[in-house]
């Protein structure tokens, strides 16, 4: 069932990115081409509706005495304007044309005879959309961009219309070269993307998967925590209840225990909302200018006659004499987490040993026993939520499989690295570096 949501996910991830990449490379290519056809034509564009100015002085461009009477163009304009008299027929950027109220070609002479045989077989002029450019593609391949003028008063009386056109086949050759050549980089990048689809999807997953596997793990393992406790607690209660007359000095065993459970309770409790408020980046740290080894020497100090009275020892090589900007108390809390498990996991004649240092702008603690130790296969594992190496010492300790994974929490919270190393020739150390600045 899990593998099977999980495969539904990744597969829906999959798709969302594929038509987001589809989407994004048609919107692409459509903008892009249309921007380069734009520009292609823009010119001939703009030039076309410029005539619109000079007009009058194209429609005197014939050779009959009426056409002549037309008014002169504005200063500066005449030059731009093609020259009938120099341009061979039918040729140049934009060649004038007379046409009257049957549609007919007048100055046929003038614009060539290859052009005018193929618009007169091809081409039907409307006058529905005056001064406005248009294009057309007639059946022999030629295109061309138009804008069409309605003729002056004082022009021939058979003029009607006047429309300048202007070839564009080698622009539109450029565009739909362009055009194909964009279709197959989007269809092969898009092909491409297909492949970056399934990638990211997976990649995507990841840390989803990641999340929800500890999510699960930690459900469990905190639910089977809880259990055990409440369990022994709730056999006491009801073994009390069925013995109400007798007296409290006589029932102080399951009483006792029933507490000792209840404060377990309690610290599980605590450790958990920690390590919920760290997940969600919600603890914040308080940082003060601390002088390290007067700090540790007083954190250390009750723990040291705590040893004594385990018959063990705690030594320490303090080389710390920096100041540093860190979070007194929640390294207080990481180096009690430290000690304590020390403390658990060490027998009668071992030693701990708390070693501190100054380097390249980091301040190094170390925390060495000669206790049990740890399995190397085990060293990484040690950090996770509720593990133990060996799941029978819990109740023996007390301990709720929770310190190492708050102690890593405290570390990276102030932007250090954590090791677990062997010590020789038994025992384990901790080592911590955190940076001073």
């Amino acid at each position: 069932m899990k593998k099977t949501i999980e495969k539904k996910q990744q597969r829906r991830f999959f798709i969302y990115n594929m038509i987001s990449f589809a989407l994004i490379f048609l919107a692409f290519g459509f903008i892009i081409y249309f921007q380069v056809q734009n520009s292609l034509y823009s010119g001939v564009d703009r030039d076309l509706l410029r005539q619109a100015e000079i007009r009058g002085a194209i429609a005197g461009a014939g050779s009959s005495d009426e056409t002549n009477r037309l008014k002169e163009p504005p200063v500066g304009e005449l030059d731009k304007l093609p020259n009938p008299v120099s341009m061979p027929k039918g040729q140049g950027r934009f060649v004038p044309i007379e046409w009257d109220a049957q549609g007919d070609i007048l100055n046929k002479d003038e614009i060539g005879t290859q052009l005018a045989d193929e618009l007169s077989s091809d081409f039907k002029l409307t006058t529905s959309k005056l001064e406005t450019v248009q294009s057309v593609t007639l059946s022999s391949g030629s295109s061309f961009r138009y804008v069409v003028y309605k003729a002056p008063s004082i022009a021939s009386t058979q003029v009607r219309y006047i429309q300048f056109i202007s070839r564009v086949d080698a622009e539109k050759q450029l565009a739909e070269n362009f055009g194909r050549i964009l279709i197959i980089c989007s269809i092969s990048f898009w092909i491409l993307s297909i492949f970056a689809s399934y990638y990211l999807s997976q990649k995507a997953m990841s840390p989803i998967l990641a999340s929800w596997k500890k999510q699960t793990e930690f459900v469990a393992n905190a639910s089977h925590e809880l259990r055990t406790p409440l369990t022994i607690i709730q056999n006491k209660l009801e073994l009390l209840l069925t013995k109400p007359n007798e007296r409290i000095i006589d029932q102080m065993e399951p009483i006792a225990l029933s507490l000792s459970e209840i404060r377990h309770l309690t610290k599980m409790t605590s450790d958990l909302l920690l390590l919920s408020r760290a997940d969600s980046n919600a603890t914040m740290l308080t940082k003060e200018k601390v002088q390290l080894n007067h700090f540790i020497a007083e954190i250390i100090e009750p723990y040291q006659e705590i040893a004594a009275s385990l018959d063990m020892k705690i030594w320490t090589n303090l080389e710390s004499d920096a100041f540093a900007e860190i979070d007194p108390v929640r390294i207080q809390q990481l180096l009690v987490i430290l000690l304590d498990n020390s403390l658990k996991y060490s027998s009668a004649g071992d030693s701990i040993g708390i070693i501190t240092s100054v380097s390249e702008h980091h301040w190094q603690l170390e925390v060495r026993d000669t206790g049990q130790g740890i399995d190397k296969e085990n060293r990484e594992k040690i950090f996770e939520r509720f593990y133990r190496e060996e799941k029978s010492r819990n109740r023996e300790t007390g301990g709720t499989g929770l310190g190492l994974s708050i102690a890593k929490w405290i570390v990276e919270l102030h932007h250090g690295k954590m090791n677990v190393l062997e010590n020789e020739p038994k025992g384990s150390i901790f080592q911590i570096r955190l940076p001073l600045k």
